[in-house]
């Protein structure tokens, strides 16, 4: 008769078990479920505040049209999703801004809309002096970056600093990749360290030094 009760007891006690562990799993939440629909809205309260707040000054915004998309014509309406949006955090000393085929240095952190950061190019708070920018060809990155760096596009210069928004369509788009989700806008701290000209041989300076 003790032996029935001890059983009972136990199988009481695992199904009291089972049933707690189903709650505590039903009960996370997931941080991307309706991923599309959060970021289609964050970009869309983005661009409100952006179209009331544009200039070429500190803490004002910049609206650029994909470089890679034809000039609105006469009955067309601009689309939220066609524009980068670039937050001017600091007014750099420089006075020329990349073109598609040159190369720059760049300072970045990325990060997703609920503050995940999935790349950086620098540890805590950014110190210019201190941090390593790293190099790339500026039509060798997303459609957000080579809009917000070109010359006739962002017109980003040397020494300037940008909080840059970009949709999922000028980003990754439908496909996930190296930590970021599928339709994921994309919010980038960047710096713009350098600008380096295509030379004259055709050849890109970063190129030629890792060729050496």
């Amino acid at each position: 008769m003790n032996k029935s009760i001890f059983w009972l007891i136990g199988l009481l006690f695992v199904a009291s078990f089972s049933i707690t562990s189903c709650d505590e799993t039903d009960g996370v939440e997931d941080p991307y479920a309706n991923w599309e629909e959060r970021n289609q809205r964050y970009i869309d309260s983005i661009a409100t505040v952006a179209k009331t707040n544009q200039g070429n000054g500190v803490g004002q915004w910049k609206i650029v049209r994909s470089y890679k998309l034809p000039d609105l014509g006469l009955n067309e309406i601009e689309k939220v999703n066609d524009n980068v949006y670039c937050k001017i955090m600091k007014v750099g000393d420089g006075t020329e801004s990349p073109l598609y085929t040159d190369s720059v240095r760049v300072n970045y952190r990325g990060r997703l809309i609920n503050d995940v950061v999935f790349d950086q190019s620098y540890q805590g708070e950014l110190d210019p002096d201190a941090a390593t920018p790293v190099g790339f060809g500026v039509g060798k990155v997303i459609t957000g970056w080579t809009t917000a760096l070109m010359e006739g596009f962002g017109d980003m210069k040397v020494g300037d600093r940008w909080e840059v928004y970009i949709p999922y369509q000028l980003a990754y788009g439908r496909s996930a990749t190296s930590g970021i989700p599928a339709y994921s806008t994309l919010i980038f701290d960047m710096n713009l360290v350098e600008v380096i000209k295509m030379k004259a041989t055709g050849r890109n300076i970063i190129e030629d030094v890792k060729a050496e």
